[in-house]
């Protein structure tokens, strides 16, 4: 069986060795999904400024998540770009440090941030308005982001009390990225830090709108069989469900172009790394990339009000 070093120069060798059509397709490919999660993200938060009805303090949320994409397109991408037109990394380790940390960072605001929107919906939708309006206050919204993201900061970086080396170059993947080895005291931390997040996002996500879809089926059921359909409370209500399914999508995209890089991670940390073909890895990498372009796509698609924000923007109309 090959060793892990002679997987690891294989995948070197398949990067370098690409026929140029496949790297100038691969590479536009990348460019393209770079300039729709920079674009569109700056569109969302210009549409965001210039659009009074779209500053309800739970949007803040989508601010937050459309920051961390335009920074992860801005300071991340462009680097797996240039290994990718290269073929090869040509950095230092400092620049690989910083690549790998700032990906685990962006990467960890964005599933912090649908957290607290999960519960953000639970509470508007299960709870009364008074409990609502105590809790996702402007303020109280502003100091949760950005405790999400000083929380982030310091989980990502304490890693480097363990290790000055945490982030390793992955020619499958074409950035740097965390290898855990379970046999070690970096591996051990890494994956700790893992589970936490994982646990104390995950089920939040989960208890809330399982409790929002049954709050809502509820609520229609009571509709179908009362002669007041439309009063105000109901419209009110169908309007929330409205923004509650955009979110809800929001969430399942990000989760849909992250389950790749989680089942490819989880395996490599069980089989060993470096042994899946570099298209896999390729795969994932564009999956990954994806979950800070579609989030724009998404909000336009579903609801109105922010595609003519979005018209507005464009036409730089205040």
């Amino acid at each position: 069986m090959n060793s892990t070093q002679e997987l690891l120069a294989l995948l070197t060798i398949s990067l370098k060795n690409r026929e140029s059509w496949l790297a100038i397709l691969e590479s536009a490919l990348y460019l393209t999904v770079i300039l729709t999660a920079f674009l569109g993200n700056t569109l969302f938060i210009l549409a965001f400024s210039n659009t009074p009805s779209l500053r309800s303090s739970q949007n803040f949320y989508l601010v937050s998540l459309a920051i961390a994409d335009i920074l992860n397109a801005v300071v991340c991408m462009p680097i797996t770009l240039a290994v990718s037109v290269k073929g090869k990394w040509d950095y230092s380790d400092v620049i690989c440090q910083f690549q790998g940390s700032l990906i685990s960072v962006f990467s960890t605001v964005s599933l912090l941030t649908l957290c607290m929107i999960a519960i953000n919906r639970y509470v508007k939708i299960t709870r009364s308005a008074h409990l609502y309006r105590r809790l996702f206050s402007k303020g109280n919204v502003l100091c949760s982001i950005a405790l999400s993201w000083i929380v982030t900061v310091f989980l990502n970086y304490s890693v480097y009390f363990v290790s000055k080396t945490v982030h390793y170059f992955h020619p499958g993947k074409c950035l740097c990225f965390v290898t855990i080895d379970l046999k070690d005291k970096l591996g051990i931390y890494s994956a700790i830090l893992y589970s936490i997040v994982v646990s104390v996002t995950f089920n939040p996500i989960v208890f809330s709108y399982y409790k929002v879809i049954r709050k809502i089926r509820a609520h229609f059921v009571q509709v179908r069989s009362s002669s007041f359909r439309d009063d105000d409370s109901t419209v009110a209500f169908a309007e929330e469900v409205k923004i509650t399914t955009m979110l809800f999508a929001t969430i399942l995209a990000f989760f849909i172009c992250w389950t790749p890089s989680v089942i490819i991670d989880f395996y490599e940390v069980i089989a060993g790394y470096y042994k899946l073909p570099r298209q896999v890895y390729m795969l994932n990498i564009f999956t990954y990339a994806s979950s800070s372009a579609i989030n724009p796509i998404i909000y336009g698609f579903m609801r109105r009000e922010f595609k003519e924000g979005y018209k507005r923007a464009l036409c730089f109309k205040s």
